[in-house]
């Protein structure tokens, strides 16, 4: 999936789906790429990238947002995985 970043109203619930709230509060809300949402961590300034509609993962990698597992993506964000 390749999309145009667009900035829009801050949408939180699909952050807060998957991340209680005092993790939550270490993301800066990004823009959409279509229905995913990025996420940047303050720390490791890494994405993390949500479709609101279905909660699943994205990582953007050689200019498209690819699928990956919701563990995948919480180590890759977090910075336990390069």
């Amino acid at each position: 999936m390749k999309c145009k970043i667009e900035v829009r109203e801050p949408d939180w619930k699909p952050l807060e789906a998957v991340l209680p709230p005092e993790h939550c509060a270490v993301f800066m809300y990004m823009g959409n790429a279509g229905r995913v949402v990025l996420y940047k961590h303050r720390d490791t300034r890494r994405y993390l990238n949500i479709d609101a509609a279905t909660g699943r993962f994205y990582r953007y990698v050689d200019g498209h947002y690819t699928e990956i597992d919701r563990e995948l993506a919480l180590e890759y964000v977090h910075g336990s995985i390069g």
